[in-house]
């Protein structure tokens, strides 16, 4: 059977548009590719955030840096050193438009926007056939980077929900030195709010609410965070309010999607991208897009996501179960993880390239009573419904 591509990507966001650029750097090995991208248009609506390691595609697109990081709570305030990896920030903006630039120089790659799946792909022959608003695609591979299930209680075991304006102040009143990386407010026995400052100048800042709990949260279950949060750290000054960003996004995904066949896989942050203890998955994406263009171009098909080593998915799984469980102490854990643990390892660590020894140190910092206790639990808290409790 004849194919109209090679390969379609079902989704042309972050996880999408990684693989596609990566694959318009193949030249003659490069595979017949279509992205297909239910919106017409990009805006820049997410932000994304990482410790530096040197990605020679993502590093001359960081809008700011930080070498300080702040964490606070209950009065206890620490200022974190990145040392030689500095926490970096990346407008979506300014990903697209340069991913979307190398698929234009590309004679293999296309990307066609407002084009929306409208029935699951089907298996024909040795490929598939994915029915679009703009027609039948076949194609011998698919990478589908559409979530195959919206966030809903218990699908997860907790869930980062996050809601922030990016504000421009009429006098200076933020350091572009440090970012707020945690800043906590009161908890509650089902969820762990905070507030995250990202600086960009002394008059431009991203402020965002977000909670950690087992429920997600829609923007307007955030308002009254992110008004509180404006106010302590715009306080008295003018401003304005540039744009607006929210998501969810799983912390320790209760069931992974099935792989239907060998030539499909189904990645992004609802199928593992998401590290399960920070949500982090910028750079777990990028390191999945090259190994998956790697696969492609050796002539191997496409890759999933790749696991974790088994000794940090345990690691995780017990975090998640302890804040989960013990919401109100979830503050102290980060705080003693970042000050008590050697830097170099809580980044490795949070970036997923830790090291049996960054394990031991990440460990060694956090109060073993509360793991122990958790560890004779054999199954994940249930939490109740009703928000009140």
């Amino acid at each position: 059977m004849a194919f109209d591509v090679d390969l379609v990507i079902l989704g042309g966001g972050c996880a999408g548009l990684s693989l596609a650029w990566r694959l318009s750097g193949l030249g003659a090995e490069c595979p017949s590719t279509l992205i297909a991208e239910q919106r017409a248009t990009y805006v820049n609506d997410r932000t994304w955030c990482f410790w530096s390691n040197n990605d020679t595609k993502v590093e001359p697109l960081v809008l700011q840096q930080w070498q300080w990081l702040q964490l606070e709570a209950h009065g206890r305030s620490i200022r974190f050193d990145c040392g030689k990896v500095p926490y970096q920030m990346l407008a979506s903006s300014d990903f697209y438009e340069h991913a979307c630039q190398a698929i234009k120089g590309s004679s293999s790659v296309s990307l066609s926007l407002d084009t929306a799946v409208i029935a699951e792909p089907r298996k024909v022959s040795a490929g598939w056939a994915i029915e679009t608003s703009q027609g039948t695609i076949t194609a011998r591979m698919v990478v589908d980077t559409r979530p195959d299930q919206a966030p809903k209680k218990g699908k997860a075991a907790l869930w980062q929900s996050f809601y922030g304006h990016e504000v421009v102040c009429d006098i200076e009143v933020f350091d572009p030195a440090c970012a707020v990386l945690m800043d906590f407010s009161v908890s509650t026995s089902r969820q762990i709010p905070f507030t995250y400052v990202l600086p960009i100048s002394r008059h431009r800042a991203m402020i965002e609410a977000t909670v950690f709990g087992p429920d997600p949260l829609c923007p307007m279950d955030l308002v009254a965070q992110l008004e509180a949060a404006k106010l302590k750290y715009v306080g008295d000054a003018s401003f304005c309010v540039v744009r607006s960003e929210s998501g969810i996004l799983p912390m320790g995904l209760k069931k992974q999607p099935a792989r239907p066949d060998s030539g499909y896989v189904k990645v992004g942050v609802m199928a593992g991208a998401a590290r399960a203890s920070s949500g982090f998955a910028f750079q777990r994406i990028q390191q999945w897009a090259e190994n998956c263009s790697l696969a492609i171009a050796a002539g191997r098909g496409v890759v999933g996501q790749a696991k974790d080593p088994w000794v940090l998915r345990q690691m995780d799984h017990l975090f998640l179960k302890v804040i989960g469980t013990e919401a109100q102490i979830a503050p102290d854990l980060f705080l003693s993880i970042f000050d008590k643990a050697d830097s170099a390892s809580v980044i490795r660590f949070l970036s997923g390239r830790g090291t049996l020894k960054d394990y031991l140190q990440i460990i060694a910092a956090l109060p073993a009573k509360h793991f122990v206790r958790q560890l004779l639990v054999p199954r994940f808290p249930q939490f109740s419904s009703n928000p009140a409790k």
